[in-house]
């Protein structure tokens, strides 16, 4: 329709990407294409996510299209199915075109054949700039295997840190992996458990990092001198426990989380530890669900860690730490997380927790964005102060996380704290935006509806 067409080019032109990824993801669900006046367009957009999301709705006349610009010539490398007939093709994009294009024409022939993907990157990455070195490395992530082994052992080498990091990371998730049997080995001597009772029940964790590494560490990515303002022991420590996966841990001292993140808590290397816990658990536990039952009891240890240091110096980012943990967890485990805090956030020093609302998975639970919108209501009706304009300022979030059930409730009058000052004539503007995003997105839901009446 055209309302559907005016939607769609209004998201394109003022780059609305995360709007615009809602829709494609709804006319993907729906098996709609995009109209063909938009093609032109879509075909310009530079973004690589939003171009594996329009990739399925250019439909035939969208590819046809594609070959007659150089600069869309991304559509035929993202839709190529890896065959005889159009490897060379392949071949050629991957040699001759631009970074953006190469590393997506390397993602479908790795998705295609895990093999040809990692010959293809061994023979160019010397020509290679380090930060492309590491970002197409990072490429192997897909389809992942100990038949990657020998290249990501030889990339330790590199002369870039960000490419040793990057080959430490990816070799520390395969489990017999060289690199993860001597970061483990690293690890086992850095703790001694403590046991008390005839069933020898954890007690404590002594944590006792060395005083020296020789250079086989910093060829594992663990760096030699730490940055400013930290011990060098604690950041050797961090480093190598975050390539560990967390369930080597709960296997060795047959203990829970919850129990050796209080083990180690008067221990003097209690924070890097927690760190390296931290980082650890967020690699691993996509994969290992062992490790992922360390989110929740690391989010408690690290909420305890926030409140004590609230309103003080703050020696490290506790909040980057609790956001980290967020960002990997499903819906369920990172709302219940939230959800006990919004309260809190009503208020002038929890205030800063309101960042967590934006690492939530998208949509919102209706239950999540009731409460929230509870919640907005009243401090916007009530304060007119820094508070009030936080608050105002989540409603962008809130505009795009609110899920289509509750937009109604959500377009219901507004009240904001009768005062001129310049908090509260920010917080108008914010929710006239608020509202105007959600309008939107309901006529979008509308016009679906009437695709398929």
């Amino acid at each position: 329709s055209g309302r559907l067409l005016g939607l769609l080019q209004n998201a394109l032109a003022t780059k609305s990407d995360d709007l615009l990824k809602e829709f494609l993801r709804q006319m993907a669900a729906s098996e709609l294409l995009l109209p063909p006046e938009l093609l032109p367009e879509a075909l310009e957009v530079a973004d690589v996510d939003l171009r594996e999301m329009l990739l399925p709705l250019l439909g035939e006349r969208g590819r046809w299209l594609s070959q007659f610009n150089t600069e869309w010539q991304w559509v035929s490398a993202g839709v190529a199915q890896l065959s005889s007939t159009n490897r060379d093709g392949l071949k050629q994009r991957w040699d001759e075109g631009a970074f953006s294009e190469r590393r997506q024409v390397l993602l479908s022939v790795r998705r295609g054949d895990p093999a040809l993907g990692r010959e293809w990157l061994a023979e160019t990455l010397d020509g290679e700039k380090a930060e492309h070195r590491a970002r197409l490395l990072q490429v192997l992530l897909e389809a992942l295997s100990p038949a990657d082994e020998p290249l990501l052992e030889s990339r330790l080498d590199d002369r870039s840190e960000q490419v040793r990091a990057v080959a430490a990371d990816l070799l520390a998730r395969l489990p017999d992996s060289a690199l993860a049997a001597r970061m483990r080995q690293r690890a086992t001597e850095m703790f001694m458990a403590e046991t008390a009772g005839p069933l020898g029940e954890l007690k404590k964790l002594v944590c006792n990092p060395p005083e020296a590494i020789d250079k086989s560490w910093q060829r594992d990515a663990v760096p030699l001198k730490p940055p400013p303002g930290r011990g060098k022991r604690a950041v050797w420590l961090e480093s190598v426990i975050s390539r560990v996966p967390p369930s080597e841990w709960t296997r060795r001292f047959a203990a829970e989380p919850r129990q050796l993140i209080e083990a180690i808590a008067d221990d003097d290397f209690w924070l890097p530890t927690l760190s390296g816990w931290t980082a650890a658990t967020v690699l691993f536990a996509p994969g290992d669900a062992e490790s992922a039952r360390w989110l929740g009891p690391l989010w408690s240890a690290w909420q305890v860690v926030d409140a004590r240091q609230r309103g003080k110096q703050r020696t490290t980012d506790h909040h980057q730490q609790l956001r980290a943990l967020l960002a990997a967890m499903d819906r369920e485990q990172a709302e219940a997380c939230v959800r006990p805090l919004l309260g809190e956030m009503a208020t002038d020093t929890g205030v800063e927790s309101l960042a967590f609302l934006s690492l939530l998975p998208k949509p919102w639970s209706e239950t999540l964005a009731s409460d929230y919108l509870r919640q907005a209501r009243e401090v916007l009706a009530r304060h007119s102060d820094n508070r009030a304009f936080q608050w105002a300022s989540s409603l962008q979030t809130a505009a795009r996380c609110i899920p289509p059930s509750v937009i109604p409730l959500a377009l219901e009058e507004w009240h904001v704290a009768d005062s001129r000052n310049w908090h509260n004539q920010a917080a108008e503007r914010e929710v006239e935006r608020f509202m105007e995003a959600l309008r939107m997105r309901q006529t979008f839901y509308d016009e679906l509806q009437v695709e398929f009446s």
